[in-house]
């Protein structure tokens, strides 16, 4: 039951709500009083999309949950895990209703639920009722509100088609009064080719928006392309002023006044919901940013509401025939209710090789050189007013003092440089169009062949490819080389592109003849005649390609890769280190690192992990991987067998097999030993939790009474554990025995004798 002042509470929360939203005018929502959400259908989940609406319930449990329509009860799932009890209702309409983390159902379909997990001993049941059998009106109470299953006290809601595609419930009949459009937050432009790389060495950039009035946004700055890219948009939606952000409905891409691509969340099948993590941005949804949706199409992305209007997925500059010159962009963000947002930006689009080509170098004085140059076809719709050469000094560009540049009408530009060496200057020409437009051109002068100089060489496994960069201490820029080897085979050359004197960066797709790369051999010059320093012992390999590939870590780890294992063929890089007082932290392996750190995958991988010998304690061992910011170990799903442990991973990371000493801790227990309760539906409530492996589903939580199997709910977020009889309990003494195994096998038991002795007349409470 109940108390008093949860009651209150709730009255209280929910008026708060009441004031603070607009009004629902639909009556059939499944909660009474105005719906505020704090999730929205199609919000990015952790490998899915969010199949319904999340409905606040004030941070509490308890909340009436009624039947939107007249059907029956269709199916219960009651787990640990996901939706916890869910609930579906088949309408009369043939639409299906989904009602997650409920903390308890309605007597009439709780009380066959409960049978049937007492004849099977488990609480994990999904039961399929026949039509008809567990019939429900609209308005009927069904269920309460709750928090089992993941997060804190909601009603997780879907409506779904009779096929059971969820399809959102805000555009098929539950209406809200919604008078807020989508909101925009930041642009971001993604190279949508092999190897190009923007100005500051990355493959992605964001700008920050400036909002403007009437739900209209702008980007201050005029942005200038050379090598092809896909755009994307930081965006979200609330129902209210303030209110929970969630995914925009509707995104609709236009370039030069054609639609080029549009995303909808109409309906989410889940044979596609995978594509959650291609239709957002996976590497920034990860790190708690989870409104950056893509704007034009990747490989794998299957949702049917994610379209292009051309062939090349929505990306601009694949097709060679764009126009060079000012280009015109347009985003539209909808709501289900109509409300609209959108952006409007100019960008520019020139040559990979430069907006102005060099014809001649004179020296028409000593401490002078004259640079010609003609600009590109179709240079005049750049709006270019001014030209600039800027100079290199370490990592910074400025202007060259003395420096006179004229251009013409025809496109030729003459700059005039002072200055004794200019040959070995670094120099290149910075374009102005308009008050915020800037137009970088290649280095024309000044890269010069090969020398000696100090260099520290780093590489790094990103999403496209290899990313090597070389920091130099130099006083002049060079043309470097990079050479990849395995077994001392040569496997290719690649040549990082020049950023600044002190810097070069080059991308590396995983080309197939990079299957495997174990040295890198880099020097600052093209010529193979100078001297190249060697880094050596790597092991970068290519995975996701044709076949099925297993790699060792060390002697004793391997992992396996298969190519549906990823979207695309990308590069690993595998290691192994020693870890210090193993025996102390209960760890038997080395240290296992899989960079990067975090990459998508389309399925798990497989890890094996073989001890040394046959032990005792081997099968309480697990492989787990290290969550560096708890700094804690996190026990992975894990089979033992002859001596070897298989898991499964969806990332990289560092992993290491733990073995897993400690038994589960119960606490909190409110029946003991030798106590006499007056109620013979005695509830029994305690906390279970376990330090590394932890507990999985309701195998491993035990609880009996007099001899009898009980139903006990769990709640993994804070160990609560919860048991009603399934029977009332008579006068006398009663035998408790608690038992909770831990997923590495430890155990620990609680035996008790307590007594029941009801007054008479006394009814039972629960």
């Amino acid at each position: 039951m109940k108390s008093l002042s949860t009651v209150l509470q709730s009255i209280l929360v929910m008026a708060l709500i009441t004031l603070a939203t607009g009004s629902a005018s639909a009556e059939s929502w499944p909660v009474q009083g105005t719906i505020d959400l704090s999730s929205g259908f199609g919000d990015y989940r952790p490998g899915h999309f969010h199949g319904g609406v999340d409905i606040r319930t004030g941070g509490v449990a308890g909340w009436g949950v009624v039947s939107p329509v007249d059907g029956y009860v269709w199916r219960v799932k009651m787990s640990y895990s996901g939706y916890g009890k869910g609930l579906y209702i088949k309408g009369n309409d043939g639409q299906i209703y989904v009602f997650g983390h409920l903390s308890r159902l309605a007597d009439k379909i709780r009380t066959p639920v409960r049978e049937t997990q007492l004849n099977e001993k488990k609480y994990s049941v999904d039961i399929y009722f026949p039509k008809d059998s567990i019939p429900v009106k609209a308005g009927e109470l069904v269920a309460h509100t709750g928090q089992s299953g993941s997060g804190p006290p909601h009603l997780h809601f879907e409506k779904r088609t009779a096929d059971n595609v969820p399809i959102n419930p805000l555009a098929s009949g539950f209406s809200l009064d919604d008078k807020t459009p989508p909101a925009f937050q930041r642009i971001s432009f993604k190279a949508a080719d092999e190897t190009s790389l923007f100005d500051d060495g990355t493959r992605q950039l964001f700008w920050n928006l400036t909002k403007g009035s009437g739900g209209t946004y702008r980007l201050d700055t005029l942005l200038y392309f050379n090598q092809p890219f896909g755009i994307l948009l930081d965006c979200y939606d609330q129902m209210r002023p303030g209110g929970m952000w969630q995914a925009v409905p509707v995104l609709t891409l236009y370039i030069d006044g054609q639609e080029v691509y549009h995303s909808r969340f109409e309906r989410l099948d889940f044979e596609t919901t995978a594509s959650v993590n291609l239709e957002f941005d996976y590497h920034e949804a990860i790190n708690e940013r989870k409104r950056v949706r893509r704007l034009f199409h990747v490989d794998g992305n299957r949702m049917e509401g994610s379209r292009s209007e051309n062939k090349y997925g929505g990306r601009f500059g694949l097709s060679g025939n764009e126009k060079i010159g000012r280009h015109t962009a347009r985003i539209v963000g909808k709501d289900t209710f109509g409300n609209e947002s959108e952006l409007t930006f100019d960008f520019l689009w020139g040559r990979p090789e430069g907006i102005f080509t060099l014809d001649s170098v004179n020296q028409p004085k000593e401490d002078t050189t004259l640079f010609s140059f003609t600009a590109v076809e179709g240079w005049q719709t750049m709006g270019i007013d001014s030209v600039q050469v800027i100079l290199n000094r370490g990592d910074e560009w400025g202007a060259v003092i003395g420096q006179h540049t004229e251009l013409d009408a025809s496109g030729h530009l003459s700059c005039y440089i002072p200055g004794n060496r200019i040959d070995r200057a670094v120099l290149r020409l910075l374009a102005y169009s308009g008050k915020n437009g800037m137009i970088l051109d290649p280095p024309f002068n000044g890269i010069v062949e090969g020398a000696k100089p100090n260099f520290k060489f780093l590489h790094e496994i990103v999403e496209d490819g290899l990313l090597l960069t070389i920091d130099a201490v130099a006083k002049v820029g060079y043309m470097p080389r990079v050479e990849l080897y395995y077994q001392d085979q040569l496997l290719g050359t690649e040549h990082p592109r020049f950023f600044t004197m002190n810097k070069y960066i080059g991308l590396i797709p995983p080309r197939p003849e990079y299957q495997q790369i174990d040295r890198i051999d880099v020097s600052l010059s093209s010529d193979t005649a100078y001297h190249t320093t060697t880094f050596d012992n790597l092991s970068i390999v290519r995975v996701g390609a044709e076949t099925d590939q297993t790699i060792a870590i060390s002697d004793r780890m391997t992992v396996s890769f298969q190519p549906d294992n990823f979207y695309k063929p990308r590069f690993v890089e595998l290691k192994s280190r020693p870890i210090l007082r193993k025996a102390l932290l209960h760890i038997d392996s080395e240290l296992h690192e899989i960079f990067p750190e975090a990459f998508l995958c389309r399925t798990d991988f497989t890890i094996e992990y073989q001890f040394r010998s046959t032990g005792k304690f081997n099968s309480h061992g697990g492989i787990c991987w290290l969550d560096k910011e708890k700094d804690s170990w996190v026990w992975l799903d894990n089979e033992f067998s002859d001596d070897k442990l298989t898991s499964y991973s969806e990332g990289g990371g560092s992993f290491a097999t733990v073995i897993d000493y400690e038994p589960p801790i119960v606490s909190r227990l409110n029946i003991f030993n030798g106590k006499t309760y007056s109620n013979p539906n005695q509830p029994i409530r305690f906390i279970a939790k376990d330090s590394l492996s932890g507990l999985g589903e309701d195998e491993n939580i035990l609880l009996k009474l007099d001899g009898d199997w009980q139903i006990v709910d769990y709640d993994p977020e804070t160990g609560r554990c919860y048991c009603e009889p399934s029977v009332p309990l008579t006068n006398g003494k009663h035998h408790l025995a608690i038992i909770i195994t831990d997923r590495a096998g430890n155990v620990s038991e609680q035996y008790m004798n307590f007594h029941v002795k009801v007054k008479k007349g006394a009814k039972g409470r629960r």
